[in-house]
């Protein structure tokens, strides 16, 4: 019998999927992630391993052989699992390398308890943690950008549009921390959703539990998990934690994707509020005069990955009975990864953007200026005076007209000029820019907070890889 045919021998079938059928179903290999998806599964072996030696469940001497068979084949970044056919996946191609080094009668040993479901089930969820504190890294480091600049620019004055008119009078720093804070509240649910991964699916087996003793707090501990799975069926079905971090990252991108846009309407050479330097901007291969902030453009559309893929993982899930299933299990969150990593992309790019750019404050004090955007405080001045407010909005508008049309004094006759600044200092209520210096410190502790909380996160990483390692040394001395 061929090693091919050998491979696909289950037992109960003898013969294998198709060539064609493995491609198309499996697709092509691709080692880095293949060499990624095998460093979680071996990781979760040597936790199961540890388990199972110390339940006694399968004999000290063949774990710790299992445990040192698995270290080789990692040792050597399984050049021995790569090399090989798979006609049942990558996870049986790797186990199957195991085998064949210790032999079957140890090698046989390794899924004890165990399930491709249960297994897929817990690596997704290191995946997600490993993943989304990556993107808590970006985001601080946007969050930094954002605020630094903030910091540099509190006081230039800037017309904030709406309806692509000019509105108010704020200060470009004062808008910079408005996203700064927007931003945050998206990567404080990255931390609490990292945190609400408690339970390890490791013990649920194919979906039903299993009859061996497991220890699953055991395996639990070892992975970083708080505690085993509750209900095997739910474990195995669930994959609620994707979803959820998807969809935090799918707001994340999108404001950045709506900073991205304001930024483009600023620098436009109509409006000219913000410029670029040259290491920011690209030319045309046919217009010599362009500096095309196209970086922007990427910043716009990239996130549409991150909603597609949103779109996609809860399409596949939608009306999947509650079990295991490749609808959700594999389809669903196939593209969880790589939107996660692209969240990454665009919250680093938007770094660089929001550290380059720079407010130009005189041509856009000198548009707040054209706008009129003192008129709402004139209104309100005359509302101190005890007119009230419609008619005093009507006065104001009427003599913004006039001003227009017919040349007329601005402000109108019995009120005193206002510049931008004045006007914006003055409206300190309401989280108005008045009150830009305690949002910028605000903004600033909760940053710090937030830094603390992606440190916690990776120190507990690392304590449950020592726990791991230690443990797994234990078994093998013995």
């Amino acid at each position: 019998m061929s090693a091919l045919k050998a491979a696909a021998d289950t037992g109960r079938i003898k013969g294998g999927l198709s060539r064609k059928a493995q491609r198309l179903y499996y697709g092509p290999p691709e080692d880095a992630a293949d060499r990624e998806a095998l460093r979680l599964i071996s990781r979760v072996d040597r936790a199961h391993l540890v388990m199972l030696a110390e339940q006694r469940i399968i004999p000290w001497d063949k774990a710790a052989l299992l445990l040192r068979t698995v270290a080789d084949v990692e040792a050597c970044d399984f050049a021995t699992v790569l090399s090989r056919p798979r006609p049942r996946g990558l996870y049986l191609a790797y186990e199957q390398a195991v085998s064949e080094l210790c032999g079957p009668d140890v090698g046989g040993l390794l899924h004890t308890g165990r399930s491709r479901n249960d297994l897929n089930a817990t690596t997704t969820l290191l995946t997600l943690r490993r993943l989304g504190t990556d993107v808590l890294a970006d985001g601080c480091r946007l969050l930094t950008a954002l605020l630094s600049s903030a910091e540099e620019h509190l006081d230039a004055v800037m017309a904030i549009h709406t309806h692509y008119q000019p509105a108010m009078p704020i200060t470009y720093g004062y808008y910079l921390t408005g996203l700064a804070l927007a931003l945050h509240r998206d990567l404080d649910r990255i931390v609490h959703g990292l945190r609400s991964i408690r339970r390890c699916p490791l013990g649920a087996h194919a979906v039903a539990g299993t009859d061996l003793a497991l220890d699953t707090a055991r395996t639990a501990s070892l992975l970083g998990f708080e505690a085993g799975p509750l209900h095997a069926v739910d474990a195995i079905a669930s994959r609620d934690s994707a979803m959820d971090l998807l969809g935090i990252a799918a707001n994340l991108v999108v404001t950045v994707s709506r900073l991205a846009t304001d930024l483009q309407l600023w620098s436009t050479a109509e409006l000219g509020y913000v410029e670029f330097p040259d290491w920011l901007v690209g030319s045309s291969s046919a217009m010599p005069q362009k500096r095309n902030a196209f970086l922007l453009e990427y910043l716009k559309a990239r996130p549409s990955r991150v909603v597609g893929a949103l779109v996609g993982a809860v399409t596949a899930t939608k009306s999947v009975p509650f079990t295991n299933s490749i609808e959700v299990g594999t389809e669903a969150v196939a593209p969880v990864g790589p939107a996660l990593r692209t969240t990454q992309e665009v919250l680093a790019l938007a770094a660089l953007v929001v550290a380059g750019a720079q407010p130009r404050t005189e041509v856009a004090r000198a548009a707040a200026d054209r706008g009129f955007v003192d008129a709402t405080a004139l209104a309100n001045e005359l509302v101190r005076r005890g007119v009230p407010f419609r008619e005093a909005h009507e006065r104001i508008g009427s003599a913004v007209l006039h001003a227009v049309e017919d040349g007329g004094a601005w402000p109108p006759e019995g009120l005193e000029q206002l510049n931008p600044l004045t006007a914006a200092d003055r409206a300190r209520f309401g989280g108005g820019p008045g009150s830009r210096t305690e949002s910028l410190a605000a903004a600033w502790q909760l940053r710090h907070r937030l830094h603390g909380d992606m440190r916690q996160l990776r120190d507990a990483e690392r304590q449950s890889a020592d726990r791991l390692r230690r443990a797994s040394e234990d078994v093998c001395h013995g």
